[in-house]
């Protein structure tokens, strides 16, 4: 090979790994690209105001987005996020009178990671799909919240609940101070413990896992629990934000949570994903809202640019899923 066929090699290697590269990272450049355009166009974007919006936003997507990250992973799906948000904004509402501050959030967090164990329960030992089973509890656990006031809102009489969701730390938001370190603990598990690898065995192929002495049965009711845990607290930084337990809350939630998660690159087939890109994509859901709502954009157009930027995100995301196995 002479001199100049070699470097017109080296130099398309080089190119193929910087397009490889941007690949895995589609979230990332998506991200940067979104925000430098609503910096460039609408001079609020980048203001402490507009930020902390997003921040507030989407950290309740973004907890509940880390849920449902790791029930895909085990090839399941969880529906019932946001009626689990609703249970849990009735039952820290009804219980803070009586039990005090502490005991409302312990007793709210017990409630959600319970009906989150129960989806995990019909998941793991019947033939129940995941979908038809977090679609009943989706049903079951918003007539329940409806049923304890007669659907009617219940005021929160706690001054101190009120921190949780517009308390800030070295100016932070909390919730989105919540989001952040969720993302951290459970990108640990993930990877540091046995348990958070298994999710991986059991959503890449379930029988290899069986049989290699994995509880699959195990595997996914820690993946439902985690999930309902972390919708309780989204539940209790919406009833914080409302000051009012109200048996609505989180409608339709869980369908941007499927979206941050897809738009991240998980695969819903199960086994793949990162909670990083995950993260990702929740922030790019938060500033495409933001960048669509302050170009002041006809609300009949906002539906269909949405959509296309997570097509491209969700492209580009699939392509460094596709890159990454030719090179396995």
């Amino acid at each position: 090979m002479s001199a100049a066929t070699h470097d017109l090699v080296a130099t398309g290697s080089t190119g193929w790994r910087r397009i490889d590269v941007l690949a895995r990272n589609g979230q990332i450049v998506v991200l940067v690209l979104l925000a430098a355009l609503g910096g460039l166009f609408e001079p609020g974007f980048f203001s402490r105001l507009n930020l902390s919006a997003i921040g507030y936003q989407y950290s309740v997507i973004g907890l509940i987005a880390l849920g449902q990250f790791a029930v895909i992973l085990t090839r399941g799906i969880d529906l019932s996020q946001g009626s689990l948000i609703a249970i849990s904004s009735m039952v820290s509402a009804l219980t803070v009178p009586s039990l005090g501050l502490p005991g409302s959030i312990a007793a709210t967090l017990a409630a959600s990671t319970a009906l989150g164990l129960v989806n995990g329960a019909v998941v793991a030992w019947t033939a129940v799909p995941a979908f038809v089973a977090t679609l009943g509890m989706m049903g079951i656990a918003r007539g329940i919240a409806l049923t304890l006031t007669n659907g009617n809102p219940v005021p929160m009489t706690d001054a101190g609940f009120h921190h949780i969701a517009w308390g800030r730390v070295y100016d932070l938001p909390v919730p989105f101070l919540l989001f952040v370190v969720a993302g951290i603990v459970i990108a640990l598990f993930l990877s540091r413990w046995p348990l958070g690898r298994h999710l991986y065995a059991v959503g890449g192929h379930e029988e290899n896992a069986r049989l290699s002495g994995i509880s699959v049965s195990r595997v996914k009711l820690s993946a439902y629990a985690l999930s309902g845990l972390l919708s309780g607290i989204a539940g209790l930084i919406v009833t914080s934000r409302m000051s009012t337990g109200h048996p609505l809350s989180g409608m339709n939630y869980e369908l941007e949570s499927i979206a941050a998660v897809i738009v991240g690159g998980a695969s819903l087939f199960g086994g793949t994903g990162r909670v990083s890109a995950v993260i990702a994509g929740v922030l790019i859901l938060g500033v495409a809202n933001s960048v669509i709502n302050l170009s002041g954009l006809s609300p009949y157009l906002q539906g269909a640019l949405k959509g296309s930027i997570i097509l491209v995100a969700v492209a580009l995301s699939q392509i460094g899923l596709r890159s990454g196995r030719g090179r396995g």
